[in-house]
């Protein structure tokens, strides 16, 4: 049977704080993209609260926030893992992230718990095959 994780940090949560970070809290845009492209399969399933997403619909959910908001994560924690014989498995975790608009300068404070699956692809790389996230602002 494959590992879980409660203590310390999993390497594929960290894995996946990395990616996240390069895809929304990083400031350069390239990167973004290239960490889109690289992390997020081509088959993705993604769904926010009710709302099930095509990865078109959440490439342009990322960009449009990113180009209106900065990001700036407070707290990011792993509440569960399960590792996969082979490589990749399931993370659930939670981050509190400060949305603060460029233009107005108003902010706001975003909780998500996520579950990602995360395989290996046919090219060996970890790849997000599936996100579920529940999202709430105050």
């Amino acid at each position: 049977m494959a590992a879980s994780s409660e203590d310390e940090s999993s390497d594929l949560f960290k894995w996946l704080d990395k990616v996240w970070h390069d895809i929304l809290l990083q400031s350069d845009d390239e990167v973004a993209v290239s960490s889109f492209e690289s992390y997020i399969a081509k088959d993705v399933r993604v769904k926010i609260n009710h709302d099930s997403i095509t990865r078109e619909a959440f490439f342009s959910y990322v960009t449009s926030t990113r180009a209106t908001h900065t990001m700036t994560q407070l707290s990011k924690k792993e509440i569960k893992v399960w590792e996969a014989p082979g490589g990749g498995g399931c993370v659930v975790d939670e981050a509190v992230v400060v949305f603060k608009h460029k233009e107005t300068g108003e902010s706001y404070t975003g909780t998500v718990v996520m579950v990602s699956d995360v395989r290996v692809g046919e090219d060996g790389k970890l790849t997000i095959v599936e996100t579920t996230e529940v999202v709430t602002r105050s």
